[in-house]
């Protein structure tokens, strides 16, 4: 059965965080000091921000690539951050759709927004997971997605809430915070995967059966 189990994502993420635990703040540290740079600037300017932008979506993918082999027993050097280069373009260019679309949709009364954001909210995942292209992922995260975005709304508060307790922590707590969230949403997105692809196997069964008694 397809659902999102968020008291059980976000303890998982907690526990992988307390047992890794320079590891995952080391990983955080990294993200959070390089992602930062362009903020580090005197001006504003769209210039920095589009830097930082990109930066991002360089970074998003190694972290992902760790995260889910992580999920998967391995665990990698955080070296491996910077060496996920083959997802760049897809990363980029589907973080620049999917803000383009959300924003779209916050402008028609915020609520398409927000639908949109939840059904495209494992893009990134499955590029890097599984070597999607932008449109393919797209189609499979909505796939993942469908019958559990109320599910996902209380998933993605519960994690805001993690992540703003971390931040009243001294502000270091978000080192903490930031991991566990992030194992707390490669959790979730596994499991949508995995129930998803099993509820399309029974389906594939069913539809075989009915050919096979009328020979």
């Amino acid at each position: 059965m397809k659902q999102v189990e968020t008291g059980s994502a976000i303890s998982y993420g907690w526990e992988s965080v307390k047992k890794n635990f320079w590891y995952f703040i080391g990983l955080a540290a990294l993200y959070v000091a390089i992602t930062s740079i362009p903020s580090t600037g005197k001006d504003d300017t769209a210039v920095l921000n589009f830097f930082g932008f990109i930066i991002s979506a360089y970074l998003s993918a190694g972290m992902l690539h760790l995260v889910l082999s992580y999920i998967d027993g391995k665990t990698l050097p955080l070296s491996d951050l910077f060496t996920q280069t083959k997802y760049f373009w897809r990363v980029l260019g589907a973080m620049v759709l999917v803000f383009l679309i959300v924003a779209a949709g916050f402008i028609l009364f915020i609520v398409p927004g927000i639908i949109w954001g939840l059904r495209y909210q494992f893009v990134l995942n499955l590029i890097v997971d599984k070597d999607m292209d932008i449109s393919e992922a797209m189609h499979k995260s909505a796939e993942l997605t469908k019958g559990v975005m109320w599910q996902l709304l209380v998933f993605n508060l519960a994690v805001a809430g993690v992540t703003i307790l971390g931040a009243l922590v001294l502000g270091v707590g978000i080192l903490v915070a930031i991991p566990v969230t992030w194992l707390a949403d490669v959790y979730v997105y596994r499991h949508l995967l995995k129930a998803t692809n099993e509820t399309n196997k029974t389906k594939e069964v069913k539809e075989e059966k009915p050919e096979e008694e009328e020979k």
